[in-house]
């Protein structure tokens, strides 16, 4: 069945072999928990984390999930939204590096391609903004910068929480050029440094005010004319940025380590989840809503690879259901009498299934509560999930490892579409290093973490020793 199963995985990445392969997704923070200097990470399709507990691996993707949940923040003005549903970093001076509130904390996260089609003339690629704590309660934005091939296009800045910012661009006409009279421009100006940012994005439309009868009168529009062109080119471009970055994080799915147990029966929500929930509470709602389509298919096929059976539901009214698995000859069993394994590994079936091209799915410890075999079966399954999508995977399963380096040896990956970073840490900072990947997914021992994996081997030594002794 395996050697089947992955015949077909194969299959379906030979028939998406020819679409154009997706941006990875690059980001950088800096003062954030134990990172004191720039940590740049690079996702692409497939991202393995590795590291001993405690060393700050949550720290490669966490300001992304504060940045998603920010996005649903009640009040506007909320710069980060550093406790909600996602995750719960604390206040300021506990993710600040050091706890130190006189140090800002930066981050930068890069763009995906295509979707500033028909929105601006020029392609923003990055946006990188930094957070105070200084003379406030909770943080605000201190600078603000919108990046087009490594130059920046628009760049913000302020010394205190409710100011206006000096705003710079290289769009905006000089000031020898600009004439008589002077107020229109001044006006235009000071709307651009009053905008205060909704989260931690700018609209730039603030810029767009224009008294009519400034643009009634020729002469005056005859001068105000090239500022107020660049205003509006200036709109298109942030406006464009933050319609790509709220597309980047919106597409961010995160399944926690530690997911739901089922339940018996299952209350149907007013409207359909957007994903499976940081506990994985929703997955069975998402599989009853996709029953009989392509994604209940999927997930039978591999919830039978990996040893459970196919699924059924039985519906009570309009609002409740049942889900049920039957193994092959076996009785039909409701799955809150089907042991904690199946309940672990139900959402990440059905996150990779649901989850719309060009996202990005974080899974923590996929492997828990899955035996050697099915934590090697699951990095098949991520492979097959990760398809025009990104999957970044934290674990401590050298067989998830093992299997996705086996992959690209068979040519099933590539090696470039593969990252694994290390983690450990000293004297308080988190230490991060991209372990690098030979074509046939071979690691150099000299670029092996001392150390790491290295028990089982140890283990087989000393029982070989331990034998020749009883010999």
């Amino acid at each position: 069945m395996v050697s089947v199963l992955w015949g077909y995985i194969c299959a379906r990445r030979a028939q998406t072999h020819y679409a154009p392969s997706m941006r990875s997704l690059e980001v950088q923070w800096r003062n954030f928990r134990g990172l004191l200097r720039p940590a740049r990470w690079v996702f692409p399709r497939i991202s393995v984390l590795i590291g001993r507990n405690n060393v700050g691996k949550t720290s490669a993707y966490a300001p992304l999930l504060v940045m998603r949940q920010t996005l649903d923040a009640r009040d506007p003005a909320t710069a980060l939204l550093s406790r909600g549903s996602l995750i719960d970093i604390g206040n300021y001076e506990d993710f600040v590096y050091g706890h130190d509130v006189e140090r800002d904390v930066s981050f930068r996260i890069s763009l995906p391609d295509g979707s500033h089609r028909g929105i601006a003339r020029r392609k923003p690629d990055e946006v990188a903004f930094t957070v105070s704590g200084q003379g406030s309660p909770t943080p605000w934005i201190r600078t603000h910068t919108i990046y087009e091939s490594g130059r920046a296009i628009t760049h913000r800045s302020r010394d205190g929480a409710g100011e206006a910012f000096n705003f710079t661009s290289p769009l905006l006409p000089a000031n020898t050029s600009v004439g008589r009279p002077l107020k229109e421009v001044s006006s235009l100006k000071e709307a651009l440094t009053r905008e205060q940012p909704r989260g931690f994005m700018f609209s730039g439309f603030e810029g767009l005010r224009l008294p009519v009868a400034w643009r009634q009168d020729p002469d005056r529009w005859a001068k105000v004319r090239p500022w107020f062109n660049a205003v509006n080119e200036l709109y298109d471009f942030q406006h464009s940025a933050s319609l790509m970055l709220e597309r980047t994080l919106r597409g961010i799915a995160y399944l926690g380590p530690l997911r739901s147990l089922p339940q018996r029966t299952y209350r149907l929500a007013a409207e359909r989840p957007a994903d499976v929930g940081r506990e994985g509470e929703f997955a069975p709602e998402l599989l009853f809503r996709h029953r009989g389509t392509e994604v209940t298919v999927q997930v039978e096929k591999w919830l039978r690879e990996l040893g459970y059976g196919s699924l059924s539901f039985e519906q009570a009214g309009d609002e409740y259901f049942q889900l049920y698995l039957q193994a092959r000859g076996g009785q039909k069993v409701n799955i809150a009498h089907s042991g904690v394994g199946v309940s672990q590994l139900l959402p990440i079936l059905v996150q990779g299934f649901t989850a719309p091209r060009e996202a990005t799915f974080i899974s923590q410890q996929p492997e828990i509560h899955l035996n050697p075999a099915q934590q090697s079966l699951i990095a098949d399954f991520l492979i097959e999930a990760s398809l025009g999508k990104r999957v970044i995977i934290e674990t401590h399963s050298e067989h998830v490892l093992l299997r996705i380096r086996r992959r690209i040896a068979e040519g099933a990956l590539s090696a470039d579409e593969v990252a694994i970073y290390y983690f450990d840490s000293k004297e308080g900072s988190t230490i991060v290093r991209r372990v690098p990947l030979g074509d046939a997914g071979e690691v150099e021992r000299e670029d092996w973490p001392v150390g790491f994996f290295e028990e089982q081997l140890e283990d087989s030594f000393a029982l070989a020793a331990a034998q020749a002794k009883r010999g």
